[in-house]
């Protein structure tokens, strides 16, 4: 039997999808129908919907799992995180530095929750400047 979730949201996936993108992304419009259209094929794909939720469903033990290793190991590695001006974590850099020795923070101007999306240009510049400085 399929999870409470996937109950609710099999046959309505377009409705779903369309829903999340528009609500987490700062302008409405950055997707477009073919865009949601395609998104929603994926997870009305068979074993679509179920793996689309399993990033929340394991959330929980994601954060045991990352708090264990967070105990064994940090990154040594230059980390760079990137939080968009309107998302739901405003300093990503402050999130990932119980994990990372040396983290970065770039907020990008104007975007929500998908920020590659919402302004590539600022992305690719953010990440040039963070690789290549």
């Amino acid at each position: 039997m399929p999870e409470l979730p996937e109950t609710l949201l099999a046959g309505r996936e377009r409705d779903y999808v369309g829903w999340f993108l528009t609500a987490k992304a700062l302008s409405p419009s950055t997707f477009g129908s073919a865009e949601i259209d395609h998104y929603a094929a994926a997870i009305a794909a068979e074993g679509g919907l179920r793996a689309s939720l399993a990033y929340y469903r394991d959330a929980a033990e994601s954060a045991r799992k990352n708090r264990e290793a967070l105990r064994r190991r940090h990154l040594t590695v230059p980390v760079l995180g990137i939080s968009g001006s309107h998302g739901s974590i405003p300093d990503m850099a402050a999130s990932l530095s119980p994990w990372a020795d040396n983290a970065t923070g770039v907020v990008i101007p104007d975007a929500g929750h998908f920020i590659p999306d919402e302004q590539p240009d600022a992305v690719v510049a953010a990440l040039t400047a963070f690789v290549a400085p």
